[in-house]
């Protein structure tokens, strides 16, 4: 717990992730998409539609050479802390016992494949792929090969993948000094 001269709480929950070339790596992606991907995830769903609890809630999961890391982040009034807390451990507990019914999963990962294409618009950012798969190893194809390995992921996959990577997290909350 840091307190800092903030308005609001930020609450951010991290854990090792896989590596790219990993099997789990897509189906990490499309958990990450399923717990905080936007409209309709999980996490926002839990924490602003039905509690009201927050505006914004997210998830990152950023792809590295060695490991990678799985973040979930929320900003929320102080007091709500706590409860915002046991509501990130409660959606992580719930993916694993809860695989994401179809619905779910295709807009999980219909999020994915769409950042894919959108973050690709450019021929910068098509050079920064190239520069990309260069740096981890992986073959040319690999835009095309993730989607396909996207496009594959199961419900039980997705399941499985929160079951072995998110576990033992680490948690960081800013929140403004205590009165």
């Amino acid at each position: 717990m840091l307190e800092q001269p903030v308005n609001q709480a930020q609450v951010v929950t991290g854990y090792l992730g896989p590596r790219q070339g990993d099997p789990d790596h897509a189906s990490v992606k499309v958990l990450a998409s399923l717990l905080g991907g936007g409209m309709g995830s999980r996490l926002l769903t839990e924490v602003r539609d039905r509690r009201g609890l927050a505006y914004a809630a997210g998830v990152l999961s950023a792809t590295r050479v060695g490991r990678s890391a799985f973040i979930t982040y929320l900003g929320t009034a102080p007091e709500n802390v706590d409860t915002v807390e046991a509501v990130i451990r409660g959606e992580i507990e719930r993916v694993r016992i809860e695989p994401p019914s179809a619905d779910e999963l295709s807009r999980a990962k219909a999020r994915v494949l769409g950042s894919l294409a959108m973050d690709r618009r450019t021929n910068a950012r098509q050079a920064w792929y190239l520069a990309f798969v260069e740096l981890v190893g992986a073959a040319r194809d690999f835009p095309l090969r993730y989607a396909r390995a996207v496009e594959a992921v199961t419900p039980a996959e997705v399941a499985t993948a929160a079951g072995r990577w998110l576990v033992r997290p680490s948690i960081v909350v800013v929140r403004p000094p205590r009165s």
